[in-house]
């Protein structure tokens, strides 16, 4: 069996995380949302796959070069629209008796949901099956109808928000039965209610375990959190200079040529990438995630933040439920405020000007790659700054800065 990733999508939402990355190319702990979903197909033994990439990608199949795998890859450009354009890419590669197991490259979950997925089926006898998640914000997803005995009756459109509260989670066992709708302009999802109205038996894969859809910003918090809380162990690399009175506290994973100076404080669980440097009397607290490079410098404090590859954070500095993109340049005093006060929902806008609550108890910032940001600035809750700004001194942040 064949296995197939979904990777062509621009991620519009996650701008600006996006301007200059591929959505399946953001990094969680150092590990691309790629790389996960290659793992989950794996997991199940699939050792054959085959990657949905847009148009003269580079950066994907760099990596996929660079970096060794257990299963063959080929790569296909889309050539439509949408999830549709997607699939259909494929359609040329398989008989309509071949089963095969699709998945997104956007989503964070355990690897596991594959095997869950296929023996959904195998234990039903069904000819597809579709893993769905019991969520309480369905407006975003495609919901699933499903009788006594755990056959999907109906795909359901997102309008449809009091018939369910099952939402297609991003994993299918398909066939090739699917590309004959898809050929016939059916829309992906109409494709199941086509394909059960003929005959066919679609079974739900229950999922229970954490689901997340990285398609907005702090989606990308969340799925870091999710990865840190799975460690229980620690790693640190003997390649490592700590210096004195360091304190270690809780899982935390340390790679080659770290230094930490004098001082800092460390409360995992915390990951900190290769030839970071952090600097004396420094607190990194838990749910923190620091890329390759970084440098943090004297008395700054980080909590439950993603700080990407190449960024500087002077000293005394405040970052808190935030994520700094590669090569940010933040000066000293900085502060981002994680919580309205009084306290009240915290609402983002996104590049298309559309604003949204963020389902997040704390939330701060969130910068864009390239960008300085000057002394003393203050960044309110749900502040996003797109890439290449230069934020002046002693500025009041808020929305959506261009």
């Amino acid at each position: 069996m064949k296995g197939i990733i979904l990777a062509a999508g621009q991620g519009n939402d996650l701008k600006p995380l996006t301007n200059h990355l591929p959505k399946p190319m953001i990094k969680i702990l150092d590990k691309p949302l790629i790389q996960f979903a290659v793992d989950r197909l794996t997991h199940c033994g699939i050792q054959e796959i085959i990657i949905v990439i847009p148009k003269d990608d580079v950066l994907i199949t760099s990596y996929f070069q660079q970096t060794p795998q257990n299963s063959y890859i080929e790569f296909v450009n889309q050539s439509g629209k949408g999830i549709d354009g997607a699939i259909k890419s494929v359609s040329k590669m398989f008989n309509e008796d071949d089963q095969f197991l699709l998945t997104h490259s956007d989503i964070v979950t355990a690897d596991h949901i594959t095997t869950r997925t296929l023996n959904a089926a195998h234990n039903s006898g069904a000819d597809m099956a579709i893993a769905v998640s019991l969520e309480r914000e369905v407006q975003d997803f495609g919901m699933v109808s499903i009788d006594s005995d755990g056959y999907v009756d109906e795909i359901l459109s997102p309008k449809e928000t009091d018939k369910s509260n099952y939402i297609v989670a991003g994993t299918f066992l398909l066939n090739g039965k699917i590309f004959n709708y898809l050929n016939q302009g059916v829309p992906f999802n109409d494709c199941f209610n086509h394909f059960i109205s003929d005959g066919g038996k679609i079974v739900a894969g229950i999922w229970n375990d954490t689901w997340i859809d990285v398609g907005r910003p702090w989606d990308v918090l969340r799925a870091s959190y999710f990865m840190l809380k799975k460690l229980k162990v620690s790693y640190i690399s003997s390649n490592v200079e700590i210096g004195p009175n360091v304190e270690i506290n809780g899982p935390v994973i340390i790679e080659d040529g770290v230094k930490i100076l004098n001082g800092t404080i460390i409360n995992g669980p915390v990951h900190i990438g290769e030839n970071a440097f952090i600097g004396n009397n420094t607190l990194i607290r838990d749910n923190t995630s620091i890329q390759d490079n970084t440098k943090i410098g004297m008395g700054v404090e980080i909590r439950s933040s993603i700080i990407m590859s190449n960024a500087s954070i002077a000293r005394l500095s405040y970052i808190g439920a935030s994520i700094i993109a590669d090569n940010v340049t933040i000066h000293s005093g900085v502060i981002t405020i994680v919580n309205n006060s009084p306290p009240s929902e915290i609402h983002a806008s996104l590049s298309d000007g559309s604003s949204h609550i963020v389902p997040l108890n704390k939330f701060g910032a969130v910068i864009g790659s390239n960008s300085h940001i000057g002394v003393h600035t203050s960044l309110k809750p749900g502040t996003i700054i797109n890439s290449n700004s230069i934020i002046e001194p002693n500025q009041v942040c808020n929305g959506w800065v261009e």
